[in-house]
This record gives structure tokens, sequence and C-alpha cells, in this order.
């Protein structure tokens, strides 16, 4: 279960008070047992703002971090709006589908409710999401919601370590810290490659045999044992900085410092630290350290940090790729990851560690967040796609993913737009939740 507490506000209205409403309170209630949250009941039927006063009260004391207001029936336009304006919380208007009509009197106006209330949040800039249903359809809806709720929590208490900075002259690594912090919450702290170094050169004997038996997994190893080892020290000492420095993701200056002074490329470790859940994004790129996070929330799925490197306008496709930094997590069944020289670090093949496999196929979502052109705020971009089973066309780890639009469109949009070239992939569709993200957060969405 997440951490997210909801405040349930059962909502009627006195011209509409009968002997069955307080059963279907309880029996929302028994469904939302479903949620993969914690529920806060109101304890009523609420009818007036003075009983929503206590109920204010009682949620202000429990932190809730959402209101679900369910409109048994229609409700007083003046109930949800004061709630939402002194908690300063999301509110999920619930309605439900009229009862039959067999020529009698209105039985309930439920999304008359929520027509009028929402009307007074927007008014208020306040945020507000719909439900719309009888309680045991509206679960799976409302946990989805409730999916972003907790991603936007989340994001509040992130910390990226920026190891080293940016690499030379990728601009679109370049982020705003003040402006992350005040939009998603998400702390950086600097650290320097100098201390990565320094750890992993202490790194005792039974914290280095767990990071060696990290690092080989079940791949195939084609590298030196001195590489393994340079390469289970580095992973030891970014999980001893993460516990330092509280970090819940990174950044990587990952060349060209690695390869010229401690001797190897460092990306099958950046790699291993995001299947434990510590995601690390290649290159210094810290909206991309976010994106990573935010999409392991949604999805579930471990995060890629890639690149477009090629389409087909006949088939509509593109091919996303990134040297050898993907968690193992993501190879494609029947596959075996194999732990290679880098296929580009001093013209290729002469140092370790990179790691190869073709991912797995199945619907994906790639996004990428970014500074809007003024500087003033954020955009998201949103891609949906199809992952279709892909070879080992190259070096590094590929996919290939079928668009929902023609390729060449899709293209031009992503260069005439300035997309930077970096973006995070996961497994699933989770376009409908960066959609409620973008919205809860004032973000320009780009949906393509």
């Amino acid at each position: 279960m997440s951490n997210l507490k909801v405040g349930y506000m059962s909502l009627v209205k006195g011209s509409w008070i009968n002997d069955k409403l307080e059963g279907q309170r309880q029996q929302a209630l028994r469904d939302l047992e479903n949620l993969d949250a914690e529920i806060v009941d109101c304890g009523m039927l609420i009818q007036s703002e003075t009983e929503a006063e206590a109920v204010y009260r009682k949620f202000e004391d429990a932190q809730v971090d959402v209101i679900l207001a369910h409109f048994i029936t229609f409700s007083l336009g003046s109930i949800v709006p004061g709630m939402a304006v002194k908690l300063r919380k999301p509110v999920i208007f619930w309605s439900e589908p009229e009862p039959p009509m067999t020529g009698g009197r209105i039985a309930a106006n439920s999304f008359c409710a929520t027509n009028m209330n929402a009307h007074a949040l927007w008014k208020m800039h306040l945020k507000y999401t719909l439900v719309y249903g009888h309680a045991d359809a509206v679960v799976p809806e409302l946990n989805r919601q409730l999916k972003v709720f907790e991603c936007v929590k989340a994001l509040k208490r992130v910390r990226i370590g920026s190891l080293g900075g940016r690499v030379p002259g990728f601009y679109t690594s370049d982020f705003n810290e003040l402006a992350m912090r005040e939009k998603f919450g998400a702390e950086v702290e600097g650290i320097t490659l100098l201390e990565l170094v320094k750890v992993a050169e202490s790194i005792g004997k039974d914290e280095l045999d767990e990071a060696l038996a990290m690092v080989k997994g079940s791949c195939i190893c084609k590298i030196t044992d001195e590489e393994l080892n340079k390469g289970a020290a580095l992973l030891a000492a970014f999980r001893k900085l993460s516990a330092k420095y509280r970090l819940d993701a990174w950044t990587a200056r990952c060349w060209p410092e690695f390869s010229d002074i401690y001797g190897i490329g460092v990306c099958h470790i950046l790699g291993c630290m995001t299947q434990i859940g510590i995601p690390v994004a290649c290159e210094g790129d810290a909206y991309g350290a976010l994106a990573m996070m935010m999409v392991k929330i949604l999805s579930g799925s471990d995060a890629f940090f890639c690149d477009l490197i090629s389409f087909d306008q006949h088939g509509d496709t593109g091919l996303f790729w990134h040297c050898g930094a993907a968690p193992v997590s993501l190879c494609k069944d029947g596959c075996t990851p194999q732990l290679l020289k880098h296929s580009i670090i001093d013209g290729g093949d002469k140092k370790g560690i990179a790691v190869e496999f073709p991912l797995k196929p199945g619907p994906v979502t790639v996004v990428r967040i970014g500074d809007a052109r003024d500087g003033n705020g954020y955009r998201l971009l949103s891609i949906g796609g199809e992952g279709v089973d892909t070879t080992q066309l190259l070096h590094g780890t590929p996919l290939t993913v079928k668009f929902n639009r023609p390729a060449e469109e899709l293209v031009e949009k992503l260069v005439d737009s300035g997309f930077e070239h970096h973006y995070v992939l996961c497994h699933g569709d989770v376009r409908k939740e960066l959609r409620l993200f973008a919205k809860m957060l004032d973000m320009e969405l780009v949906e393509l």
C-alpha cells in the first residue's frame, strides 16, 4: 500500500435524504478498501457546512493528501470548495450514474453536483479530477489517479546526486536547480568524482564481493577481472554515498574522466544502480533522473535512459538505444546480457564495462521533462508506442518502437519543438497518468 491518505467525504442534500443512503455510503467504504491508499472516513453523510467544518478538522489532523468527494446525491456548492481551499489538497470528484428513471422525481442528481463544484474549483485555480461510476467500477480508475498523486508527493522528497555535473557540450543536460526544486520539490546534491573514487578505493572485501555478485548477475562476462573488480568497487561506493547523502537517484558525468583516469567505463554500474531502485541518468541529465523516478512510480517498470538514433518513415518505427547502461531487468526473454568492452570509449573495444542486450517488447511510453523555451516553467513530452521484437542490431541496448502516428511527423515535431535528445522509456502505457501529472503541476504537455 502507498503512503497516501485519502479523505473520504460522503455528500448528500436534505431534499434527497432517504433510508438507503447510509447503506450506499457503507458499501462505498467497503469497496474503497481495495484502494492502494489509507482511507480517512468523514464518518457521516455530510449535508451542511457546519458538519463539514468538523470533517475538515479531522482531515487536517490526519494530514490527508487527497480529498475524495463522493456525491451520493446532489450537494451544496460551498462544502467541497471550502474544504479544498482550507486543506489545499487536490479533489477527486466521484459521481454515480442516475438511478433508473421511471417518470418520477429525480433520485440523486450526483453528476450535476460535480459539474457545479468543478466550476468553483476551476475559478479558484484548485486542482481536481473526476471519476464516474458505481463503487466497484471506479476503484481501478481511482487507483490509477492515486498513483499520480503518490508520484507528485514522492518527487517532493526526492534527492538527486549530481556526480561531477554534466558532460562536455551537452546543453541538453543543463537544468535550473531552484526552478526544479520549486516545481517538483526535488533537491540536488553535488558530489565530486574524486569522492566517489576515494570511497571506491576504501571498499572492504565483503562489500566488494557482494557488489561483484550484483555486477556479474546472470551476465556473460567478456571483460577482465580487473575491470569487474573496479566496477564492483564503484557500485559499492555509489551505494555508500547514496546512504550518506540520502539519495534517491543520481546523474553521472560518465565520460571522459572515468575511462581516462579510473580506467573503465561506468555504464553497467549505472544500470545496476537503476535496477536496485536508485535510478541513474547518464551524462549529467538531472531532468532525466527526475523522469526516471517518475516513470518508475507510475509504471512499476525500471526506466531506460536512451537516445532516439534512427527512424523508419515507412514502417513508422524508431530505434531507441544507449551504449550500455540499461538495467538487465529489461532484457528480452531468451537473451542473456553480456558484459563487454565499451563500443565507443577510446574508439571502441578497449575498456569495460558496458552491458549488451536487446530490450523486451511490449507497450511502452517515452517521456521527457524539460524547460519551457522562455525558461518560465516546464514541459512534459509523452510518446506512446509498442516495443517490437528487436535483435542485437548494434552494440549496446536497442529497442525498436512502433509509433502511434507517422514517424516522420513525430520526428519533425521533436526537432521543430527543440526537445532534448535524451529520453526516458518505460514499459507500460502511462499516457493517461502523464496527462494528470501535467495537469496537477501546470506543465505544458506535448503528446505524440
